[in-house]
């Protein structure tokens, strides 16, 4: 149904770190819809990474020649070259508590360039109200 788009918009909460600060682990809740045709460098996208066996809310960062190269915020490399039929959603909110969140693919993506370069070397996983600081030498992927 996410393929051709007849899906209903999904609300779900995210598992991992990989988009925080933006998207909180076990916190923030995210309303997936189909990806139309409009997506955009910037947009938040649900991807199924069937070489990995799991889905993920990724960034995209670059589009060429029908594929989309994808990186979590809060991720030392980009996940690599999707197809585009690989993204099966779009995520176009984002609920923390009462607070509501549009993604802005243009702001977001300026965030995400600045927090790549603000943090080298280290990943930060928001649990509970207290922030853990792993370095990624021993974080296991």
């Amino acid at each position: 149904m996410a393929l051709e788009g007849t899906a209903p918009p999904m609300r779900i909460m995210l598992d991992g770190c990989s988009m925080e600060p933006l998207i909180r682990w076990n916190q923030d809740y995210v309303t997936i819809v189909p990806p139309g045709t409009n997506l955009a460098v910037g947009d938040l996208v649900l991807i199924s990474d069937k070489s990995a066996g799991r889905y993920v809310v990724h960034r995209i960062w670059k589009v060429n020649e029908g594929k989309a190269l994808t990186w979590g915020d809060n991720c030392q490399e980009p996940d690599g070259w999707f197809p585009m039929d690989a993204i099966w959603g779009k995520v176009v909110l984002i609920e923390r508590g009462k607070r509501t969140i549009h993604p802005d693919p243009g702001k977001g993506l300026r965030w995400a360039r600045f927090w790549h370069k603000a943090r080298p070397g280290y990943i930060l996983c928001w649990r509970t109200k207290d922030a853990i600081v792993r370095r990624i030498n021993k974080l296991k992927v």
